[in-house]
């Protein structure tokens, strides 16, 4: 599909081309409506492009629960996280968020000195599900900072 757009635009930009290289060749109306519609093409193109490579990725990932253990403020703490939690808390890491993590033994704060070792999503996989739309993290809070 994204081909078809991006086929799509490079005609529309070889017609715009032309029309420009002739003046008088086409009304005024015609080359503003063809000049409008290249970035609306272009934004389709690149936006169907990514949903394609994340759905690549995706294929490939295999999403499972995983245990990590998270160093913050100098306290350590084991924690079992969904795939879903374990995605949100890569992001949050890459992010350098401050955010807090609902656990069972209580919220838990990220933020720019957070370690986590242990198996997390790839941030490909994760930039997937972000594409994709499919991320979601219940569990964690931006905490606001001044």
């Amino acid at each position: 599909m994204s081909a078809a757009y991006l086929l799509l635009t490079l005609m529309v930009t070889g017609l715009l081309l032309l029309l420009l290289s002739r003046p008088g060749a086409a009304r005024a109306m015609t080359v503003w409506s063809l000049a409008a519609l290249l970035p609306l093409l272009c934004a389709l193109s690149a936006a169907l492009s990514a949903q394609g490579r994340a759905a690549r990725v995706l294929a490939t990932a295999a999403p499972q629960d995983t245990q990590v253990t998270v160093t913050t403020g100098g306290a350590a703490r084991t924690l079992m996280l969904s795939a879903q939690d374990a995605a949100c808390v890569e992001r949050a890491v890459y992010l350098n968020a401050h955010v807090t993590l609902d656990t069972a033994a209580g919220p838990l704060p990220l933020g720019p000195g957070t370690r986590v070792t242990g198996p997390l999503p790839s941030r490909a996989a994760v930039e997937a599900q972000v594409i994709r739309g499919t991320l979601r993290c219940p569990h964690l809070h931006a905490v606001r900072t001044h």
